[in-house]
C-alpha cells in the first residue's frame, strides 16, 4: 500500500513539473514572436544595402537620420529620440508637442551625437549614411538602411514601419487609403496621353530626369510619356540623365515641368531669362504654348511620402484642368 501510494505520489509530481515546463515554453514561444525560432528576436529584416537586421526586441530609442523616415515613424505611432538638422516634415512633431535632440544635416550627421542619444535602432537613407554604419555597430547599434524614392518604396516602408513599431494593422490602413486615393485619380485619366519631360534644375547645371525620379514616378503613374524615359542615367542607380536643349528640341515635349533644387525663386528667375534670350527654346512646342511648369518641391524634389495623393493630384491638375480642375 505504501510503495502504491509513493508511486502515485511520485506520478502526480511528474505530471505538475511537466505541465509547468509546458506552460513556461509556450510562453517563451508566445514573447519570441513574431518569428517561430527565439533566434530570429522581435523583427528581423533585409535592408536596401542587402544586409541582415535582428532586432531583438521592440526598438524604443529610434534615431532617424531622414525626415522622410520621422514622418513614416510617427504616422505608425512611433517615437523618435533623434533627427536630422531639417525643416521638413517638422509639422509632425508639432502636432506631438516634442523636442527632439538633432544629430546634425542629412549630408552631414555628427555620429557622435547619435551614439550619444543610445539608441536601439538608427534608420539611415542607403546611398547616403553607409559610411557611418560600421562606427554605430561597432558601439552595438543596429542600423537600417532604407531607399526611399519610389512609390513603390513607400509602400513597402510604410509595411515596415509598422512592424518596426508593432502597428501592422494601422500600416495596412494607411496603405489601404493611400491606394484608394490614387486609384481615384488614375480612375478619371483620358485614354489620350501627351509627351512630357522633367528638367532639374540647379544653380548650376541642368538635368533631365527620368521614370524612377520623384516626379519622374509621378508622371509615369498618370500614364504621361516622359521623353527622357529609357535614357542612360548619368551614373548607376541616379534617377537623372543628362541634358541638351538640341536633344529636348528633337523629342518636342508637349509640357515641361521643372523641379527645382536650391534657392527656387532665384533659379527660376534665371531659368526663364534663358528661355526669353535664347531663339532655340522657341522652337519647343511646350514654350510655344507656356506650358512650363515649376513644380513645389515639398512635392516633387523629396520624396512626398504619405502625400503621393497630394503629388499625383498636383500633376494631374497640371495636365488635364478639364478633368481634376486647375491649380489654385
Amino acid at each position: 500500500m505504501v510503495l502504491k501510494r509513493n508511486l502515485r505520489l511520485s506520478m502526480i509530481a511528474i505530471l505538475i513539473v511537466v505541465t509547468i515546463l509546458v506552460t513556461f515554453s509556450g510562453l517563451q514561444a508566445k514573447q519570441a514572436a513574431p518569428g517561430s525560432d527565439p533566434r530570429s528576436g522581435y523583427l528581423k529584416i533585409k535592408d536596401d544595402a542587402g544586409r541582415t537586421i535582428i532586432l531583438q526586441h521592440k526598438p524604443y530609442r529610434i534615431v532617424v537620420l531622414s525626415p522622410s523616415f520621422l514622418e513614416l515613424l510617427y504616422a505608425m505611432d512611433g517615437k523618435a529620440v533623434g533627427r536630422p538638422s531639417s525643416t521638413a516634415k517638422l509639422d509632425v512633431l508639432s502636432k506631438q508637442g516634442q523636442d527632439i535632440p538633432e544629430v546634425g544635416f542629412v549630408y552631414n550627421i555628427n555620429v557622435e551625437k547619435v551614439v550619444a542619444l543610445q539608441p536601439d535602432l538608427v534608420i539611415a537613407m542607403q546611398g547616403m549614411h553607409e559610411m557611418l554604419i560600421p562606427v554605430l555597430e561597432s558601439n552595438h547599434i543596429p542600423v537600417m538602411a532604407l531607399r526611399y524614392k519610389t512609390y513603390s518604396d513607400v509602400f513597402d516602408k510604410i509595411t515596415l514601419f509598422g512592424d518596426i513599431t508593432g502597428n501592422p494593422k494601422k500600416a495596412a490602413a494607411v496603405l489601404q487609403t493611400i491606394k484608394s486615393k490614387l486609384k481615384l485619380i488614375t480612375d478619371k485619366l483620358p485614354a489620350q496621353t501627351i509627351k512630357i519631360a522633367i528638367l532639374h534644375a540647379t544653380s548650376k547645371s541642368v538635368s533631365l530626369e527620368l521614370e524612377n525620379s520623384i516626379a519622374g514616378n509621378t508622371a509615369k503613374l498618370l500614364r504621361l510619356q516622359n521623353v527622357a524615359a529609357g535614357s542612360m542615367p548619368v551614373d548607376s542607380g541616379s534617377d537623372m540623365t543628362p541634358y541638351s536643349l538640341e536633344k529636348l528640341a528633337e523629342r518636342d515635349p508637349d509640357l515641361i515641368f521643372v523641379v527645382t533644387m536650391g534657392k527656387k525663386d532665384e533659379i527660376e528667375k534665371t531659368m526663364r531669362e534663358d528661355v526669353e534670350s535664347n531663339p532655340a527654346w522657341s522652337t519647343l512646342r511646350a514654350v510655344r504654348n507656356k506650358k512650363l511648369v515649376f513644380l513645389p518641391s515639398e512635392l516633387f524634389l523629396l520624396n512626398p511620402g504619405l502625400q503621393i495623393p497630394e503629388s499625383a493630384e498636383y500633376m494631374a491638375k497640371i495636365v488635364y484642368p478639364e478633368v481634376y480642375g486647375g491649380v489654385q
